[in-house]
């Protein structure tokens, strides 16, 4: 024992100053993602952290070709092999502090037969302990350090200041991370603002801690754009060209844009231009797009003056926008663009005032700022809200708004979105294309990520950056007291009530149940 620590093994050749390969002593037990330390080689008494991220047995009368398999093929155990037997460990080398309390990284490997420790809990936290900073910290204790009892936290100013990217498979625990988050936000002093983005209407039990949801429609504003408009009403071609220049002149001339004023100037474009020749061929294109108008043009007479983001936001600890109300993929990109562009230009304005700041989740940001090649529908609202997003994650934070931007496919979001996030909280991923996008792009780094990632348990997530204390990353099993909405019923609780009622509407038909099937 040295220093109340317990030797777990000792350190074997062809050790890196960031890599330690340890043997584990018989009577010790070392686990995959828990803390251990090594003293420094040349500063005795400052001790260093270490990781592991494998642990494996190893005897050599068991590899193939040798004497234990062939015990084992005739179904005997090769008993005297036993004594061959040991588990070997690699481990990450984290970093230690000083002795002026600075972090530091490792900058000799360690020496063979230095031995690793098993530390205490007490001297664990030591490294757990927010260094510097704290007066403009804001910090929230989002759940416990995985197999530790020591408080895991998250800065919200390092978030509004620098943004974080928040990746994980489905149902990994994304959306309970930042429902938890938010939650108990309600509680700091001072509190901070929110905007969600929420796609699938799942924050609604955050109303109880001071959420308000609004449908994402009451801040949909006016088409300006007549490219919109003629996507939206599906028109190529000649007829295209005539809803473009009636739409740019009622535009240019401030004129109020419905269907019945377009379908108006429309008319009056295709009497006195020069598109269509023939007044047959007039009357008959006319017609078709007076149809289109008529039938998909509902859009622009549904148009009312938005309200006004900022003040929701002032007024509102937390503001839910819910896109789940429908399926206009074209106007919720425009909304979107719409709050983020109003947003950030407020923030800039009040740069000097140091009176605004806000922190914007945007869910399943594949769908707003896709990477090139996977757009969902490619539009020019598409395209605006993705120039929105990047302009956005790029110069907000300097002005205390920042993004937390959410996917289950990091592959899918635009790299020049997760590159600017210098805080990451990532779930479980297993899929390599996703690891990749984590790891390229983030500041982690190391390949060891792909070591951790796809063993995380549900809310379980590894954390890093500039919300974290910790100059390392840490494995935080989340504390979760609400949940998010998700659908109300099973799929097979669903099919058993359709069932149900195909059998009660036969038996209230006045035809018997067997000439109904016929």
């Amino acid at each position: 024992m040295k220093d109340g620590l317990k030797p777990i093994g000792c350190a074997l050749s062809g050790c890196t100053h960031d890599l330690l390969t340890f043997v584990v002593a018989e009577d010790a037990q070392v686990k995959v993602n828990h803390f251990y330390f090594i003293e420094h080689p040349l500063k005795p008494g400052i001790y260093v952290l270490v990781r592991t991220f494998k642990v494996q047995p190893y005897n050599p009368e068991m590899v193939t070709g040798r004497i234990g398999p062939l015990a084992g093929k005739k179904g005997r155990k090769a008993d005297y092999g036993k004594r061959l037997e040991y588990t070997i460990a690699s481990a990450e080398i984290l970093g230690y502090y000083d002795e002026m309390g600075k972090w530091r990284t490792m900058e000799v490997a360690p020496s063979p037969w230095d031995y690793v420790y098993e530390p205490s809990e007490e001297m664990l936290q030591c490294f757990f302990i927010s260094r510097g900073g704290a007066g403009d910290s804001l910090m929230l204790e989002i759940g416990k350090v995985r197999g530790t009892n020591i408080p895991a936290y998250i800065d919200l100013n390092a978030i509004a200041k620098g943004h974080m990217f928040v990746a994980g498979m489905t149902r990994s625990g994304k959306s309970s991370f930042i429902i938890n988050m938010v939650a108990k936000s309600s509680n700091l002093k001072p509190r901070p603002r929110f905007v969600i983005f929420d796609r699938r209407g799942e924050y609604s039990s955050l109303v109880k801690y001071g959420a308000r949801i609004i449908p994402y429609t009451k801040f949909t504003p006016a088409i300006n754009d007549p490219r919109i408009i003629v996507e939206k009403l599906g028109l190529k071609g000649r007829e295209r060209d005539a809803v473009l220049e009636a739409a740019r002149a009622l535009l240019s001339n401030g004129e109020k844009l419905t269907s019945k004023s377009l379908m108006e100037k429309v008319h009056e474009v295709i009497e006195r231009g020069s598109i269509f020749k023939t007044q047959e061929s007039k009357s008959k294109y006319f017609q078709s797009i007076k149809w289109l108008i008529e039938n998909r043009g509902g859009f622009l007479d549904r148009w009312s003056e938005p309200l006004d983001i900022i003040e929701e936001v002032k007024s509102n600890f937390t503001l839910i926008i819910d896109f789940s109300v429908d399926t206009d993929i074209e106007a919720q990109h425009r909304t979107a663009s719409r709050i983020l562009n109003e947003i950030r230009d407020y923030a800039m304005k009040r740069k000097d005032y140091g009176d605004f700041a806000c922190i914007i989740v945007i869910e399943e940001a594949q769908y707003f700022a896709p990477e090139k090649g996977v757009e969902v529908r490619e539009s020019s609202a598409q395209s605006e809200v993705k120039a929105s997003m990047i302009e956005t994650i790029s110069q907000a934070g300097g002005y205390n708004v920042g993004l937390i931007v959410m996917t289950q496919r990091p592959a899918y979001v635009i790299k020049s979105c997760i590159s600017q996030c210098n805080s990451v909280a990532c779930f479980r991923l297993k899929s390599g294309n996703d690891q990749d996008a984590i790891l390229e792009y983030t500041e982690y780094g190391s390949e060891r990520l792909k070591d951790y990632l796809p063993g995380l348990a549900d809310h379980e997530a590894m954390l890093w950056g500039l919300a974290v204390p910790t100059p390392f990353p840490i494995i935080v099993e989340v504390n979760v007291e609400e949940y998010p909405r998700k659908a109300v019923a099973f799929a097979k609780s669903a099919w058993e009530k359709m069932e149900e009622q195909i059998v009660n509407e036969r038996k209230s038909s006045a035809l018997p149940l067997h000439l109904q099937d016929a």
